[in-house]
């Protein structure tokens, strides 16, 4: 028994005395990583374990800042022991909803836009103007834009619903007209009956409808027609303005031309005009600019106008004032209008007529390089897709039913085409305004998620990481050749021996050698034919074939400086 303990107190000390060389290497090795750390070139994606290290509560970053922030304290714990000279390109995610910044454009803007005055009259100036203001514009950029345009005449038609309307909030204050109303849906004009409606009370009515339909926009024109019942059913219209306050009556009579005045007016200008009046009928536009010979001038234009209010206003009044709204064509759609006033025999253009404006507030979008508005649903949309309300109460579904409507409504989309949209989700009671792109790939249109994956890579620069923007590039034979045709004359030998091995003779004293200067002066030469264009702070890494008696390859470390040279990277 003894002798058992006697052999296991020698074979524990054996033991202890076995592990002194052990860690004796291990010291070595140290040492050695500690003055010579090791140079690394490497790809790492980042794990969730990873983002938790550095903080974060999701597995992903809320911009590229923070990771540039943020990752190399990630590194030096993940690889404590590479070097200066080191790399690795990071794969990582980002946060990267839409945002929708908010802009007001200022008098220098519309200047910039080359507008002589301050407010837009068609939707395609806008985008033009964008386009000059925010050239540096990228995909995915949303700008919540406010400006000042020229006031369209809005038409609007009462409904049987807003005779119910005006009838109710009326009723106290007329109940024999607002019951009419209501049961009839028409305004009894007669002034010797009970429910006789006057102008004032219309305008009243008018007031009550629009504010119920449309957001009060101080300046903005509005057309309105309603049925009025004067022993037989009629038709009534009045032309108002929101003053900031209420809708007023505005000065004038606003005719808007539609499909059949365009055929009126294609018919009577055939002979003179023939292939703009052929455009006109076909089209229910005026052509002002898309098609050379179906163009209309002003003149032209004018010339329509008269023929038409002379048909529909034979006895108007000289000096009467008519604003005219029609849509024309030069590759966009607009309407645009044209204030008139009788004179004589004629209408002529109004010039005592001034400029009505309004301040707009639209969501505009880049996709596809452009600027433009997101396609936006409306009530008919949301019925489309199985909707009751002109909303949505679940993201999930609205995503998935809103890439099979862009499907149908796009039936002749590209690969990679992307589609900007803007629908309402209610939740909880609230009703909010969504954005989301959409791209079209592989038949159907796919919502363009939130969360991307991006790379940075960093280089280990005096035993600190930081982004590094370098480039490895080893070189290939056409290279050698590069060089060789620059340097042929300066350094005949060398360069000889360099085009016949594809390699740089680092033997000192020898006829072909290469010296560290001749080297840095040959890839001063390849980095201006190989990357002309690269900028200020571009760094490369080169690896070169060598020779010193026995194959082997190195490295240079080059940096763009501001004045345009390739210099080593220290």
């Amino acid at each position: 028994m003894k002798k058992l303990i006697y052999l296991f107190i020698a074979f524990i000390g054996l033991t202890i005395t076995s592990c002194e060389p052990m860690e004796d290497v291990q010291d070595e090795i140290n040492a050695e990583l500690d003055s010579e750390r090791a140079v690394a070139d490497r790809e790492y994606t980042l794990t969730e374990d990873d983002y938790s290290a550095v903080g974060l509560n999701y597995p992903n970053f809320n911009s590229e800042e923070d990771a540039r922030e943020l990752i190399p304290s990630l590194l030096s714990t993940q690889y404590p022991n590479y070097g200066a000279g080191s790399s690795v390109n990071v794969t990582f995610d980002i946060y990267d909803p839409i945002r929708v910044e908010d802009y007001t454009l200022t008098a220098d803007d519309y200047e910039t836009a080359g507008l002589e005055a301050a407010y837009f009259t068609s939707s395609s100036q806008i985008v033009d103007a964008l386009e000059d203001i925010f050239p540096a514009g990228e995909d995915g950029d949303y700008i919540e834009l406010t400006y000042t345009v020229v006031a369209e005449d809005i038409s609007y038609e009462f409904t049987a619903e807003d005779y119910d309307l005006a009838g109710e909030e009326l009723a106290t204050d007329y109940p024999d007209p607002a019951d009419n109303a209501a049961q009839y849906s028409s305004f009894e004009i007669r002034e010797d009956r009970d429910s006789y409606w006057s102008d004032e009370m219309i305008l009243e009515a008018i007031n009550i409808v629009l504010g119920d339909n449309f957001d009060d926009v101080t300046n903005q024109i509005y057309s309105v027609s309603y049925t009025t019942y004067n022993g037989g059913a009629g038709d009534g219209s009045m032309t108002v303005q929101f003053n900031g306050n209420a809708y007023v009556p505005f000065g004038g009579t606003s005719y808007e031309i539609s499909d059949a005045d365009f055929d009126e007016i294609g018919e009577e200008f055939a002979e003179d005009y023939p292939e703009p009046a052929a455009s006109a009928i076909s089209f229910g536009n005026f052509d002002t600019g898309y098609d050379d010979a179906s163009v209309w001038s002003d003149e032209m234009i004018l010339e329509a106008i008269n023929f038409l209010l002379g048909e529909r206003f034979p006895n108007a009044e000289d000096g009467a004032e008519f604003a005219v709204s029609y849509e024309t064509y030069d590759g966009t759609r607009t309407i645009e209008v044209m204030n008139v006033v009788k004179s004589g025999d004629d209408f002529v253009l109004d010039t005592s007529a001034t400029v009505v404006t309004i301040t707009a507030t639209d969501v505009f979008a880049v996709t596809n390089g452009d600027w433009g508005m997101p396609f936006t649903l409306d009530m008919d949309d949301y019925e489309a897709m199985g909707q009751s309300y002109a909303n949505f109460s679940n993201e999930d579904l609205a995503l998935y039913r809103i890439g099979i409507y862009l499907g149908m409504q796009f039936p002749f989309a590209e690969e990679g085409d992307v589609t900007a949209v803007s629908f309402d989700l209610y939740d909880s009671g609230d009703t909010s305004t969504e954005y989301v792109n959409f791209i079209f790939e592989d038949g159907s249109f796919d919502p363009i998620p939130s969360v991307r994956s991006s790379s940075l890579q960093f280089g280990n620069v005096d035993g600190e990481w930081v982004p590094d923007n370098t480039i490895r590039y080893s070189l290939i034979g056409s290279d050698y050749g590069i060089i060789a045709d620059a340097l042929e004359d300066t350094y005949s030998g060398p360069v000889s021996s360099m085009a016949r091995y594809n390699n740089f003779d680092r033997r000192s004293g020898n006829s072909a050698y290469w010296s560290d200067d001749m080297i840095l002066e040959a890839m001063q030469i390849l980095l201006n034919s190989i990357a002309p264009n690269a900028a200020v702070g571009q760094q490369y890494v080169l690896t070169y074939e060598i020779y010193n008696g026995s194959n082997g390859t190195e490295d240079i470390s080059l940096i763009k400086n501001e004045a345009g040279d390739w210099v080593i990277n220290e």
